[in-house]
C-alpha cells in the first residue's frame, strides 16, 4: 500500500517545501526547525506499538504544526499533487464524454476501451506525473485511486459520470496525501511489533485521511457544476489547507 518498507524519510536539514514542489514560488518559507520530525514521529511509533487511535491523532497534530510548518507552509507542499489533479480531472471528463482533451494527451478514448484497468492505469500516470521528485508518489496516486474507485477488469469509459470522476480525485488526494505521511514516519515503522501491524496501520492511516479529506474536498466538487482543471487544482489545494488546520487542533 504504502513504502513504509523502504523510506527513512526527510531530515531535518532539509527545506520545509522543496523549491521544485511550492504552489507558491518565491514566497518566504520558515527555516526549519530543528528535529521537526521527532515529536510525530514518536507519536506514531507508540500508534504501532499499541493501535491507540488517540497516538494517531496526536502524531498527526505535531505532523501538520511542526514537522510541515502549519497550514500556512504544508500545504505548499503539494503543488505537483494539485496541477497533475486538474490534468487528471480533465482527462477523465474527456473520456467519460468526446475524448477530444484525452486524447490531445496522447490517450485516445479507442485505445484506452475495453484494455485491462491496470493497463489504463498505468499509462495515465505516466502521462500525468511529473519529472520531478514527486513523480512515483503522483503514479502511485493515480494508479490506486483508479482501482479502489473502478475495481478490476477492463476498462469502460461509460463509468466516468461526475460522481465516478469525483469519488477518483478525491481517492487520489487522500493517496497522494497518505503517501507523504508514509514515507515522513521514516524508521519510525520498526516500531511495529509484527508484519501484520504495518498494512494494518498503513490501512487505518489511509482511512483516517479519506474521512477529512472527503469532508473537505467532496462538498466542493459535487457543488461546483462545471469545473475545469484549474477549479480543481484551487479546490484540492483549498482541501489539503482546512485538513491541516484540522490537524493541527489535535491535542494542542
Amino acid at each position: 500500500m504504502g513504502t513504509s518498507a523502504s523510506s527513512k524519510g526527510s531530515g531535518s536539514n532539509q527545506p520545509m517545501v522543496p523549491p521544485w514542489a511550492d504552489d507558491q514560488p518565491g514566497a518566504p518559507i520558515p527555516a526549519a526547525p530543528p528535529k521537526r520530525f521527532q515529536a510525530f514521529r514518536t507519536s506514531f511509533g507508540k500508534y504501532l506499538k499499541g493501535g491507540d487511535g488517540g497516538d494517531l491523532r496526536k502524531s498527526l497534530g505535531h505532523y501538520a504544526r511542526t514537522s510541515t510548518g502549519g497550514s500556512g507552509v504544508g500545504p505548499r507542499r503539494f503543488a505537483s499533487v494539485y496541477a497533475s489533479g486538474g490534468q487528471l480531472y480533465d482527462v477523465l471528463n474527456s473520456l467519460g464524454g468526446d475524448g477530444a482533451t484525452a486524447a490531445d494527451q496522447g490517450l485516445s478514448k479507442a485505445s484506452l476501451t475495453g484494455q485491462p484497468l491496470d493497463v489504463v492505469c498505468q499509462r495515465l500516470a505516466e502521462q500525468l506525473a511529473p519529472e520531478n521528485g514527486d513523480s512515483d508518489r503522483i503514479r502511485a496516486a493515480i494508479d490506486e485511486a483508479m482501482l479502489e474507485v473502478l475495481g478490476e477488469g477492463d476498462f469502460d469509459p461509460g463509468q466516468l459520470d461526475a460522481e465516478t470522476i469525483n469519488r477518483i480525485l478525491g481517492e487520489y488526494l487522500s493517496q497522494s496525501v497518505f503517501q507523504e505521511i508514509v514515507e515522513e514516519v521514516g524508521g519510525s515503522w520498526a516500531n511495529a511489533p509484527d508484519e501484520q501491524r504495518t498494512p494494518e496501520a498503513e490501512g487505518e492511516l489511509l482511512e483516517l485521511i479519506r474521512v477529512v479529506v472527503d469532508k473537505n474536498l467532496g462538498p466542493q466538487l459535487a457543488n461546483a457544476g462545471n469545473m475545469t482543471k484549474t477549479d480543481v487544482h484551487r479546490f484540492m489545494r483549498e482541501a489539503v489547507t482546512e485538513v491541516w488546520r484540522e490537524w493541527e487542533s489535535y491535542d494542542e
